[in-house]
């Protein structure tokens, strides 16, 4: 239906609240300031008009005392036309929801038809109807149901029509008779019947798509992020926020569960754009958890993964001149390492930038003629990097800027190792070839709400203590 897009832009899909939450903080909190409603609003009047056009008023009958008799009257295909509006608005109500506003609206009934009988005259006819200085006033309740949709539901309608001219379309002396009556009776129905109308279509937007919205939305092949809602939306003077899980698990695993706290998220800056979103680190850490606990977070370094510009490849010769015994058992047999995470990363934002920090092992193999292979030594990784943070439409995007590295052996088949040595051959390996790995994830990024004709202009992104700020305008892409 077309309020699809009007809610896109008033909740950005209701997919994100300062304050207390009853359920925990969120990961995501999206507050829309009043620029933003404006813009939700041009969908919303452009829609209203385009579906109220489309509306059929049910037949009216009734009865008129005339001085000689009564007139029975009955007006059919009452079908509303060139619905227009003037001026609107659509503010917050603080503490209740959104209220929509609409001023000097006009429409038409075109082709009306009409039946009357009064003693042993009857006649029929059709006639067209205008109808100006309509206004009405309408709150729309914005709620969470228990899965954590949003529902949409509009209370405390009121409406007036302002003015109506009809026009015959042919001459009839019993028509006469019915107008003034008809003129009243009309004002009462349309009265009545565009809140019902509105009202009944904003609900029916609600059940058939705002209750069975994916919330869930797939980021890689094997992870989702839950956008469901953890509480009612808040209402304040000049803008509202909605609060999100912001949690990954795996796809189709809802029941899923970070084992880690989600911090609080400062919300005292922002409403500088239309649109501000928090993403606490919370989110980022749960979806590592989620690859840490699927065994997704294993890197395979072999020859063909390193750059040719590197001074060594990667065989036993190269590291020969660093580990004597390994000419000594193995000479000129390619060698094969493995990176594997022995603990979920963490991301920490701040408003220095981004770390994150890794552990992990690294085994190296010999590859053996018959293709198995030998443990040759196991060194103890420890990572810290400093990421950039980037927006990529539609993602938020990180980059590894810097990394160290400290190195630890675990274990080693070969005996003694230079660790100084080695730890230069480690950082050169890991730089060149797992640092672009996990900048393919970072690239992969973080899906902001979004929707098919519109876009995010002039975005800014800022980093705060555990979380990113996410503040942009929007507008129509008309491509």
């Amino acid at each position: 239906m077309a309020y699809q897009e009007t809610w896109v832009c008033i909740a950005l899909i209701s997919i994100f609240i300062g304050g207390v939450f009853p359920d925990g903080n969120p990961g995501i909190v999206t507050r829309i300031n009043q620029a933003g409603l404006d813009f939700g609003l041009e969908f919303t009047v452009g829609n209203l008009e385009e579906d109220i056009e489309s509306v059929t008023i049910p037949d009216i009958s009734g009865t008129v005392n005339a001085i000689l008799f009564d007139v029975n009257y009955l007006v059919s295909n009452i079908r509303i036309a060139e619905f227009e509006v003037q001026t609107s608005s659509l503010k917050t109500v603080p503490g209740v929801g959104l209220e929509l506003a609409i001023r000097g609206a006009s429409f038409s009934l075109n082709d009306v038809s009409w039946s009357s009988e009064g003693g042993i005259y009857s006649d029929e006819g059709s006639f067209d109807t205008t109808i100006d200085g309509l206004d009405l006033d309408m709150t729309l309740m914005i709620r969470k149901n228990e899965d954590g949709h949003p529902t949409m539901a509009p209370e405390g309608c009121s409406g007036d029509v302002g003015s109506i001219a009809i026009d015959l379309n042919s001459d009839s002396w019993l028509f006469g008779l019915i107008s003034g009556a008809l003129d009243d009776v009309l004002t009462v129905t349309l009265n009545t019947q565009i809140c019902d109308i509105i009202s009944e279509q904003i609900s029916a937007y609600s059940d058939d798509f705002l209750t069975v919205l994916n919330l869930n939305v797939e980021v890689d092949s094997y992870t989702e992020v839950d956008y469901s809602l953890i509480s009612n939306p808040l209402f304040e003077e000049s803008y509202m926020e909605t609060a999100h899980k912001g949690e990954f698990h795996p796809i189709g695993q809802s029941e899923w569960e970070a084992p880690f706290p989600v911090p609080a998220i400062d919300t005292t800056g922002g409403l500088n754009k239309m649109v501000d979103i928090w993403i606490s680190d919370y989110v980022i850490n749960s979806r590592y958890y989620v690859l840490q606990e699927l065994g997704i977070l294993t890197y395979t370094i072999t020859e063909d993964t390193l750059p040719s510009t590197l001074p060594y490849g990667l065989d036993s010769r190269y590291l020969a001149h660093i580990i004597p015994k390994l000419r000594q058992k193995y000479d000129k047999m390619p060698l094969e390492v493995v990176v594997n995470s022995t603990s979920s990363p963490t991301l920490e934002f701040s408003e220095d930038g981004a770390t994150i920090t890794e552990y992990a092992d690294l085994d190296a193999y010999v590859v053996l003629e018959d293709t198995t292979r030998d443990n040759i030594f196991t060194i103890a990784l420890t990572g810290q990097e400093q990421a950039s943070v980037g927006f990529s439409y539609p993602n938020i995007t990180y980059e590894v800027t810097s990394m160290s590295i400290d190195a630890e052996l675990k274990y080693s088949e070969i005996g003694h190792l230079n660790m100084l040595m080695l730890q230069h051959v480690v950082d050169t390996y890991i730089e060149s070839s797992v640092m672009p790995y996990l900048n393919d994830i970072g690239e992969q990024g973080f899906p902001l709400p979004h929707v098919d004709g519109i876009r995010y202009v002039n975005p800014v992104v800022s980093l705060g203590k555990d979380y990113i700020l996410f503040e942009s305008d929007l507008e129509r892409d008309l491509e």
